[in-house]
């Protein structure tokens, strides 16, 4: 036999014999189901963290939108307080005509469907 040979028969022969001390059942079976109770509780404990996180974000929200609609301002309010000019305003000529005041005005007709009398 070879080094090598020999090596792959001590090896297999160690294996065989370390197996035969293997834990019984039960032994594993518990070591299990701690294994799932920890990972339940992380769930439950991640779950409940951002459960809470997710009421304090929508309580923060609420509690800014309350504020924000206290702050708004009326279109009423907002035009009656101030007034807009053109900037170019200034370079043209004042006039004094109106220039709806120099249209013809036409005569209405007397049909209820008609138009205009020319």
């Amino acid at each position: 036999m070879t080094n090598s040979e020999t090596e792959l028969k001590e090896a297999v022969t160690a294996a065989f014999h370390s197996a035969a001390g293997e834990p019984p059942f039960d032994r594993v079976w518990q070591a299990a189901e701690e294994r799932y109770r920890l990972s339940r509780r992380r769930y439950r404990s991640i779950a409940g963290i951002a459960a809470a996180a997710a009421v304090a974000v929508i309580v923060l929200n609420y509690q800014a939108l309350r504020q924000d609609e206290m702050q708004f301002i009326e279109v009423a309010e907002l035009l009656g307080t101030t007034s807009w000019e053109s900037p170019s305003d200034v370079l043209l000529p004042e006039r004094h005509n109106d220039l709806y005041e120099r249209l013809p005005v036409l005569i209405e007709s007397t049909e209820p469907a008609g138009g205009a009398l020319l």
